[in-house]
């Protein structure tokens, strides 16, 4: 019985050699996901150097697949025009409703994009408040779009200026709250006004809705933007006409601006709640983007510099610390203003994200703002900004060392392999000796008492004959 359950535990120490072996075998082809699970890797931010970016040979470069960003300087309040890539224009937000404004917005069209320019393709227009919708009718006037976005918001005018939406019931949804101003109403009407070349199409930003997603370009060179937020169809209480401006994410080529309108805490709230929940809802969707290594280029700073639109947790989804040393953050403000923009505990909060000081970026102090995404001499993209190339970063594997020896799990498994091994063989060793132990002892036992056995009856046939 003893040597039948030997050989069972023989087996079952090979048995259990075979498995991990096995298991850990199987894991070498996901070593650096097992790595980084184990905490044994870890990715850092590198600086590229410029002559990576610039160096090879000279390529053939593609002009038409140029991005530029531009943030208008209209004083208090957002405007940005980008020329995309081949041709095609967006407008988000035109302004306050005044002539300045809109005199410094023709200008800037006059001069920066094409001479022949005659619409944009796409119109943003982030939220109801007269300092991003103010100067929309005249701008659209002028230049309509043959795409616009709106906010879920209905546009009635007022008791003696009313105004039909025609979204009501047709787009804006059941629970919608309405906003009754004249500027307003101004900037939703020519959203969808017919001309001799085409009818608009409108919609009402909904970021649960993913196929408003932008995208366009030619070949590779291909750019998104996507809504991220609204989530919720309406808002009250504080910042309730400032959250329903959507989160959004333009990406070209690996670059990625973000733009946020004036949307405040609970808008922000929405979206980081999102954001933490991806890695664990069970769903694949846009939100998953946003990991550990995810961090935008440029960051146009949230309702104009406000601390109630820049918290700490939504500069930690959009960077990291190493990506954010070179990434710049736009503040579109007016000089001198009321409402002291931007405000210190969101400057602070930038820079404690990982932003330089020289890379906060204001219009009141700098004017019009532009970044540009485009080929290099050796044909790869860089992004450009006064001119010259912003620096890099690029993400490098690193590994936990132990007197100079890098952790990898392919040393790590494989020595776990081995102690499962040596363990295996000293205990059948252990079993093996054990077992000769005690079949010597059992055995002399039994002789032991089989001759008392013996002696006994011999005694007693002795004593018998006595």
């Amino acid at each position: 019985m003893a040597k039948r359950n030997n050989k069972t535990l023989y087996l079952t120490d090979i048995v259990i050699v075979v498995l991990v072996a096995v298991v850990v075998a199987v894991t070498m082809a996901f070593a650096t996901n097992v790595d980084l699970a184990l905490g044994l890797a870890y990715y850092e931010d590198v600086p590229v150097e410029m002559e990576e970016i610039e160096g090879g040979e000279a390529a053939e470069i593609d002009a038409d697949a140029e991005l530029i960003v531009h943030f208008v300087d209209v004083g208090q309040g957002d405007c940005a025009i980008i020329e995309l890539p081949y041709g095609e224009t967006m407008l988000i937000d035109a302004g306050e409703n005044d002539k300045t404004v809109e005199a410094a917005i023709d200008k800037f069209i006059e001069e920066t994009l094409p001479s022949d320019f005659e619409y944009f393709d796409y119109c943003i227009l982030t939220h109801p408040d007269s300092d991003h919708c103010g100067s929309m009718d005249y701008v659209l006037g002028k230049y309509p779009a043959r795409v616009c976005y709106r906010p879920n918001v209905e546009a009635v005018g007022t008791e003696t200026n009313p105004y039909v939406d025609p979204a009501k019931g047709n787009g804006l949804t059941s629970d919608a709250v309405s906003k009754d101003t004249v500027v307003y109403a101004n900037a939703i009407a020519p959203m969808y006004a017919a001309n001799d070349d085409f009818t608009p199409t409108v919609y009402i930003t909904d970021a649960t809705d993913d196929t408003q997603t932008i995208t366009g370009g030619n070949g590779n060179n291909t750019f998104t933007l996507t809504f991220y937020t609204p989530i919720s169809t309406k808002y009250t209480g504080t910042g309730k006409w400032n959250n329903y401006s959507p989160i959004m994410i333009l990406e070209y080529n690996g670059f990625k601006f973000a733009m946020s309108g004036d949307a405040e805490n609970k808008n922000l709230g929405e979206f980081v709640a999102k954001v933490n929940d991806a890695p664990t809802d069970g769903v694949t969707d846009k939100y998953d983007v946003f990991d550990n290594d995810f961090c935008v280029d440029v960051i146009k700073a949230g309702h104009h510099g406000s601390e109630n639109a820049t918290t700490s947790d939504y500069l930690d989804v959009m960077t990291t610390v190493g990506g954010a040393a070179n990434a710049y953050c736009v503040i579109s403000c007016g000089e001198g203003n009321s409402y002291g923009h931007p405000h210190d505990e969101a400057i602070d909060r930038y820079i404690a994200a990982g932003f330089k000081q020289e890379n906060l970026l204001r219009t009141d102090e700098v004017g019009d703002i532009s970044f540009s995404v485009r080929q290099t001499e050796s044909g790869q993209f860089g992004l450009f900004f006064g001119g010259r190339q912003v620096p890099q970063t690029r993400k490098e594997l690193r590994y936990k060392t132990i007197g100079g020896l890098e952790l990898k799990w392919v040393w790590v498994g494989w020595c776990a392999v081995a102690l499962v091994l040596i363990l295996a063989g000293a205990h059948m060793l252990y079993l093996k000796f054990s077992a000769r132990d005690g079949g010597n002892g059992n055995g002399g036992s039994n002789r032991r008492g089989n001759g008392k056995n013996a002696n006994d009856r011999n005694g007693g046939k002795k004593r018998n004959k006595r």
